[in-house]
């Protein structure tokens, strides 16, 4: 088994639904990691034992990979249907059934990971507030704020 993904998802050109992304690429430079490319849809070792994952939602096929890990984080954004500016919370398979591909949750990654492979990562959820959504690659002062504190979640529990 390897140790941690790091698995960040969202559209970094709609403004604060990018957090993942933000955050991913503050690992890559914690790491010394100048060369990973976010954009290559492919895991990414960033340091030993610590792998991440850029996507811009989370797919039913990513599952199999992410079972081999012992560890996973999640990373994305959210609006105001969860109520803290930053959310992180441990992570149990339960499979959400939806019309749409692009509301395949955390949840129900980690349940095609357990029927595939019978077992899965002892995972968790960090999701940071959004609060504007337009066409750009910057985020909002609010959630930019909230990204840095979110990176020092992550610097704890990850990179140290």
């Amino acid at each position: 088994m390897k140790s941690t993904i790091i698995i960040g998802y969202g559209n970094p050109d709609r403004e604060d639904d990018g957090v993942a992304w933000h955050l991913l690429n503050k690992i890559v430079a914690a790491c010394d990691c100048p060369e990973a490319d976010l954009f290559s849809s492919d895991v990414i070792p960033v340091k030993p034992g610590l792998d991440i994952w850029f996507n811009f939602q989370l797919l039913p096929e990513m599952a199999d990979t992410i079972a081999d890990y012992d560890r996973a984080l999640f990373i994305d954004a959210h609006t105001g249907n969860i109520e803290e500016d930053i959310s992180y919370h441990a992570l149990e398979p339960e499979f959400q059934n939806s019309p749409f591909t692009h509301h395949f949750t955390a949840s129900s990654c980690l349940a095609v990971a357990q029927s595939l492979k019978g077992h899965y990562p002892k995972s968790k959820m960090l999701s940071v507030r959004g609060f504007q959504f337009a066409f750009s690659r910057e985020l909002s002062d609010q959630t930019a704020e909230l990204v840095n504190q979110a990176f020092a979640l992550l610097k704890h529990d990850f990179l140290e």
